[in-house]
This record gives C-alpha cells, sequence and structure tokens, in this order.
C-alpha cells in the first residue's frame, strides 16, 4: 500500500497508438502527392518513402510497428503504382521503413543528428531508406524481368541515386511543418519523461467515492509550476456536481484526470492520484475507464464518427465484442433515454446541433458507463437548447440514476439539477459545498460573479437589505416562492403594527423586485 501523497506519475507526451493516427496521415498525404507529384528534371521523388520517413521520425515506433508503417506504404504503392512489377513494393517498402529506424536509433545514439541547432536526420534517412527500397526493387525487378547488366547498374541505379537525392531534399519539407503540427496538437512523443508504471503497486483510495481526487496536483510537459494544485474532490454516487471557475483555471484539465487523459494522454507529471469506482486510473487504460465514465466533449462533433444515427450508437459496443441482440437492446433503451426514437435511420448530417448532442451523449451512454462527464457543453448552444439538455441530463441523473460531472461557466440553466457545486481558481478548488454555499462564497468573495445566475444576486441583495427567505434562489420559481415568503412576512407586520401604508409601500417595492427579477432572466424563466 503507497502513501497517496507521496505518489508521482509521468507519462511521456504521446499515445500507446498515436503512431497509427501520425503514420495514417503522412501515408495518405505521400498517396496524394505520388499521384499529381510532376517530375524533376526527369526524376520523379518518391513521396511515399519521404512520408513514411516523417512518421518514423516524429513517432519513434517500435521494429515492428516500423514494419508495419513499410507494409501498408506498400500496399499503397502496389494499388497505385505504374510500374510492371509493383509487387516488389512489398519487400522494399518494409525494407526502407526499418532502415529509417535503425538509422535514426544510430544517430540518436552517436548524438550526430543535429549540425548545430539543424536537424539532419531527415535528410539522412530518407537518402539511405530510398537507397535501400529502390536497390531492392530494382534488384528483383532485374532479376524477374531479366534486364541487361548494363541496363541494371548504369542506368537504372543511377536513376535510383538520384530519385534519393530528391528525397534528401524534398523530406526536411515534410518533417520541419508536420513535426510543428503535431508537437502542437500533442500527438507526439516529447522524450522529456520516462513514463511509470504502477501495475507493481496496490493503491487504494483513502475516502470512498465513485471518483475520488486525492492530494492530486498536475503538470503539463516542459511545465515547472503545476495547472492543477492539491486537488482533493470526491463524486458521490447519484451525484450531480457542477465544477465552475474563471476560464483557464483547470477545470477541463479536471475533468480530462477523471477519465485518465491527464497524463496518460496529455503527457505530463502527476502527484497523488484519481481513482474510479477504486481503482487507481494510472493503473488503468483509457477504454478501460470509459466503461466506468462517458466523457462528452464541447466540440461532441468530433465524437460522432459514422454515417447514421443506429451505427454511431451501436459502433461503441461492437468495438467491444458484444453480442448482436445485445447492440440492439442497448440501442433501443439509449434512444429512449435521450429523446431520439424515430431518428435511428437519419443520417447524422441532417440532424440539427440539439439532435447530434442528444446522439453523442446516446453514444457515451450505449455501454452503460455509471458516471457521466460533460465538458462545457452548452458553450455552442443557444438559451432554448441549453435549457434543453439539461433536462435531459438532470432526468439521466434522477430517473436513471447516473452520475453527472458538469464544467461549466453559464450557470442559469444547470443549478436547478445540481445537488453540489466546485468552485476554481487559478487551478486549486476553493470551495465545494452545496450549491448556495458556493455560490454565497463566490459572491461574499467577489470570484466570478459575472458567472452568478441574477436570481441569486437578486437574493443576495435582498437579504442585505433586511428581506428574508427561507431558502435560497437557484431559479425563477424559487425566486417566486421566497418573495410570496417576504410579502407574507410583510403581511404579518402590518397586521401586528398596523402600518399598512408603509407596509404596503415596502410590498410595492418587493414585487416591483419580482418584476426585475423575471426581467433580468427572461431566458431562464421561459425555460
Amino acid at each position: 500500500m503507497e502513501r497517496i501523497k507521496d505518489l508521482v506519475y509521468t507519462h511521456d507526451q504521446g499515445g500507446q497508438f498515436r503512431w497509427v493516427t501520425v503514420s495514417t496521415l503522412m501515408l495518405a498525404l505521400g498517396t496524394i502527392l505520388h499521384l499529381v507529384s510532376p517530375s524533376f528534371a526527369g526524376i520523379t521523388p518518391n513521396w511515399m518513402i519521404a512520408a513514411y520517413c516523417v512518421a518514423i521520425l516524429l513517432t519513434k515506433p517500435s521494429i515492428s510497428q516500423t514494419l508495419g508503417i513499410g507494409l501498408v506504404a506498400a500496399l499503397i504503392e502496389v494499388l497505385t503504382s505504374k510500374s510492371g512489377f509493383p509487387y516488389g513494393n512489398l519487400i522494399s517498402e518494409p525494407a526502407g521503413a526499418l532502415m529509417v529506424t535503425l538509422i535514426a536509433r544510430t544517430m540518436a545514439t552517436m548524438k550526430i543528428s543535429k549540425i548545430g541547432s539543424f536537424e539532419i536526420t531527415p535528410i539522412v534517412t530518407a537518402f539511405l531508406s530510398t537507397v535501400v527500397s529502390g536497390g531492392i526493387f530494382i534488384t528483383l525487378l532485374w532479376q524477374i524481368a531479366g534486364l541487361p547488366n548494363n541496363v541494371y547498374l548504369f542506368v537504372i541505379w543511377p536513376a535510383v541515386l538520384a530519385v534519393a537525392a530528391v528525397n534528401a531534399a524534398i523530406t526536411p519539407i515534410l518533417y520541419i511543418p508536420a513535426q510543428k503540427m503535431f508537437a502542437k496538437r500533442g500527438m507526439l512523443p516529447t522524450g522529456n519523461a520516462e513514463s511509470s508504471n504502477h501495475s507493481h503497486l496496490v493503491i487504494n483510495p483513502e475516502r470512498e467515492a465513485k471518483i475520488s481526487i486525492e492530494h492530486m496536483n498536475y503538470y503539463h510537459p516542459k511545465a515547472t509550476t503545476p495547472t492543477l494544485k492539491n486537488i482533493n474532490l470526491d463524486v458521490h454516487d447519484g451525484d450531480f456536481l457542477v465544477v465552475t471557475g474563471p476560464a483557464g483555471c483547470g477545470k477541463s484539465t479536471l475533468c480530462m484526470a477523471m477519465v485518465g487523459a491527464v497524463p496518460k494522454f496529455y503527457g505530463g507529471r502527476l502527484e497523488g492520484m484519481v481513482f474510479v469506482d477504486g481503482k487507481a486510473t494510472t493503473q488503468m487504460d483509457i477504454p478501460d475507464l470509459a466503461n466506468h465514465i462517458g466523457v462528452v466533449l464541447a466540440d461532441y462533433d468530433t465524437q460522432l464518427v459514422t454515417m447514421t444515427v443506429r451505427e454511431e450508437v451501436a459502433f461503441a459496443m461492437e468495438n467491444r465484442g458484444y453480442d448482436r441482440a445485445v447492440i440492439e437492446a442497448r440501442c433501443a433503451e439509449v434512444f429512449k433515454q435521450v429523446g431520439i426514437e424515430g431518428l435511428e435511420d437519419r443520417k447524422i448530417t441532417s440532424l440539427s446541433g440539439g439532435q447530434r448532442q442528444r446522439l453523442t451523449i446516446a453514444s457515451v451512454l450505449a455501454t452503460n458507463p455509471s458516471v457521466l462527464v460533460l465538458d462545457e457543453p452548452t458553450s455552442s448552444l443557444d438559451p432554448e437548447g441549453t435549457a434543453e439538455l439539461y433536462r435531459l441530463v438532470g432526468d439521466l441523473n434522477r430517473n436513471h440514476g447516473i452520475t453527472v460531472v458538469v464544467i461549466d461557466h453559464d450557470l442559469h440553466a444547470v443549478l436547478p439539477y445540481a445537488n453540489r457545486m466546485a468552485l476554481m481558481v487559478d487551478g486549486e478548488v476553493v470551495c465545494d459545498s452545496d450549491v448556495a454555499t458556493t455560490l454565497g462564497y463566490m459572491y461574499d468573495h467577489n470570484i466570478y460573479v459575472d458567472a452568478l445566475p441574477s436570481v441569486f444576486t437578486t437574493y443576495m441583495e435582498l437579504e442585505k437589505a433586511g428581506y428574508h427567505s427561507d431558502a435560497p434562489w437557484l431559479s425563477i420559481e424559487s425566486a417566486i416562492e421566497g418573495l410570496h415568503q417576504i410579502e407574507m412576512a410583510k403581511a404579518i407586520e402590518r397586521s401586528r403594527y398596523d402600518e399598512p401604508n408603509h407596509t404596503i409601500a415596502d410590498g410595492e417595492s418587493i414585487t416591483q423586485d419580482t418584476n426585475n427579477v423575471g426581467e433580468s432572466t427572461g431566458g431562464v424563466a421561459h425555460a
């Protein structure tokens, strides 16, 4: 058993399978360039070799992964090549890809990958891998086609060397922008930190909760100060927790920590621990965590990957090997839960924004997670769509037993459904309590007051003026009820002191406050 405070987990940026994404994109680019590229002085660059050189140099794959990249490149060459012997690529391209990895590792070990600040590895690997790949290809062609020796030695080999020289020139042109683009999106390993391994440790939470974040600090890659500082936060079964705070305070990073993407996807250093259902996230893979926690991102369209509504909801279950009957039954269940029955055969492109968001939630719920995390889900919705979304999420929480965590800054529509609220400032949770207490903390300490619902600020102003309600105003309905209580109190006071004119004036003032509340929160009142 390890002390939670003492735990440290580091992870090199660049996910376990991101080499697949980078390689796929680079090979697709290489294919396009291969099909449209002109010749230079009669020499046509081999863009496919240049593309997989860049992919391998950027992602640093293993030997087996390198051979896989080379084989995919070979299959593409077989399908697109105009040569008389395309199948030679099935041997030449994996060999060329393997040469890239071996040369790059050798140069890194010998520390000769740079001249000054200039990276020479793309040039050297492109030239030598083209020589190896091209040499194997023309040798096979020479033997199978029975070409004359003079043609092989004095015509084809010089052409291969010429293509290698051209590839050495064009590969850095691909490498430099690709490196910047993929690094900016966090898709490359940094090499700055060796990834930790917690598999041999026994790690138990200090507290029992659905999600328990204990003594957590998180540093982004290369950062010297933590993005999240000493976070202690529990999410209990059945909670509807709202996490709010100013822009840049760490809300979304906290959300990613709950689902294991911090630091396993984004890289960096994690101190302390996050537990989901009593298990440390560092001892679970992200796909396994997805069985416990479903996530809906702000840009929910990026989570939709199929053509039709039915296919989208079935997709995650098919990937997990669910039986066909189970898939059909579960699809019908989540369609009903999120209110998109009758849209099963619609194309996703024909859905409205609100319908696509409901579909995203349905696809997340398909694998039956017990927790639903929504990261700023209303950023692209109008007030009516926002109210509709939170009615749905509130129903999932209250009637279907799904624990909900919402990261949001627009509080008007979500608070009537929440039972807890946490406020973050500069990477720290400064208040975690019931909704009214956290709102009161924001008001009293003048923190992010622009996000406070107008009904609540009106309630606080009336409280300061001496008009008391039994419960804080978190919605128009509670505000109206509170104003009735105030008027009742004034009526009692009027009968006691027999000062009707004075009391009526107060009552008129309170009624005017009611009107002001209604006008200032008209969108919420309508919702």
